[in-house]
């Protein structure tokens, strides 16, 4: 049923929308609401929840809380309130992936997916079931809409707070009806125009980490959903040297600082041997067995809908000069694409100015300026 009004008319010359609006329950959201109301448009907060708590067996006290939140935010800005799940969508799209992904020993982000197939999917959709023209977040990102249709992900001017990471792989038909009022703001900005608008949430501590762990330990929690772990040997990538024993080769990823039992200094994991149940280790964060200067990946995810021209397998592919960003706020690294041989799927290798820290299966956003092109793992 539409739950939205469909009205769409003028005031000061400026086109008024209906906007349904990402809410939860944190001060960005609170804030993206509070800018399209007074820019005089039609609003309505949707409340997503992704995850069971009640079937999971877990306190859900926090989830309740954010969803309070989102709900007294709404009625303060006087506008409707909606709430929808897309739990068992999330479980499906989103976290089983994620489990798999960790099994056979990638490095997933969950966020990324949440992205693509939740909140610019589903949310999208639903919004526009609903009745809505648009369909905004807190995200703190910029969309440039052409008159030709197509739109453009752009980095937000807080660079600190820039989200187009997480957003590399959102579909160019959910792009295109996507607002995000917060990306010409800082955060300090936004937490005073909450502050101002007397919202509750203007103090409110931002959540960190991934959204279904919670206060739990990523180990912990994780080891119930992987399939039973075997402990195995820690080995020097240099000597060979078995260093220690670990509970599980799953449960620990490329890069990660690990404790060695009676050794001094910082050990990190530089590979992980699946069939052995073998993590090879390195002294220092910087050592060379963490490090790459090339990237093989698969498929990417284009902004645009399709890859730029230069690697369009139609003509005569030719690398493209870019820029990388191998995890959120991490400095943009130049590099260079060039499609792989031979397609299909589309696959391509990523050669880096400089040698970067990354795990298979970890995202990596490429930019052009601050044009977000994509993203590929």
């Amino acid at each position: 049923s539409r739950v939205l009004p469909g009205r769409v008319g003028r005031r000061g010359g400026r086109r008024l929308a209906t906007v349904a609006v990402g809410v939860s329950g944190g001060v960005d959201s609170s804030v993206a609401a509070l800018l399209l109301k007074r820019q005089g448009h039609d609003v309505v907060g949707v409340h997503m929840s992704n995850w069971d708590h009640a079937e999971e067996g877990t306190d859900g006290e926090c989830a309740e809380r954010e969803r309070e939140d989102a709900r007294r935010v709404c009625e303060r800005l006087g506008i409707g309130f909606h709430a929808v799940s897309f739990v068992r969508e999330y479980w499906s799209d989103v976290f089983e992936p994620f489990v798999a992904g960790i099994a056979r020993g990638a490095t997933l982000n969950p966020d990324v997916a949440c992205n693509r197939h939740i909140k610019f999917d589903r949310f999208t959709a639903h919004a526009l079931a609903l009745g809505a023209d648009w369909a905004a977040t807190g995200h703190y990102a910029r969309v440039a809409h052409s008159e030709a249709g197509g739109s453009a992900l752009l980095t937000a001017v807080d660079a600190d707070k820039d989200q187009t990471y997480f957003l590399a792989a959102v579909p160019q038909a959910s792009l295109r009806r996507s607002l995000f009022p917060l990306g010409e703001l800082r955060k300090r900005e936004v937490r005073a125009l909450a502050a101002a608008a007397e919202l509750h949430t203007a103090g409110k501590r931002e959540s960190m980490g991934i959204c279904f762990v919670g206060k739990r330990r990523f180990r912990d929690f994780i080891r119930s959903y992987l399939p039973p772990q075997r402990p195995g040997p820690l080995v020097c990538v240099e000597s060979g040297r078995v260093l220690g024993t670990h509970q599980g080769v799953s449960l620990y990823t490329h890069g990660q600082r690990a404790r060695v039992g009676g050794l001094g200094g910082r050990w990190y994991v530089a590979e992980k041997c699946l069939e052995t149940d073998t993590l090879f280790m390195c002294e220092g964060a910087a050592h060379p067995a963490l490090l790459t200067h090339t990237l093989e990946v698969g498929e990417a995810a284009w902004i645009s809908g399709s890859p730029p021209g230069q690697l369009d397998s139609r003509a005569s592919p030719s690398a493209l000069a870019c820029s990388a960003r191998v995890r959120h706020r991490a400095p943009a690294i130049p590099c260079s694409v060039a499609a792989t041989e031979p397609p299909p799927p589309p696959q391509y290798t990523a050669r880096f100015a400089t040698p970067v820290n990354i795990a298979v299966g970890q995202t990596v956003a490429l930019y052009d300026g601050c044009r977000c092109l994509g993203g590929a793992q």
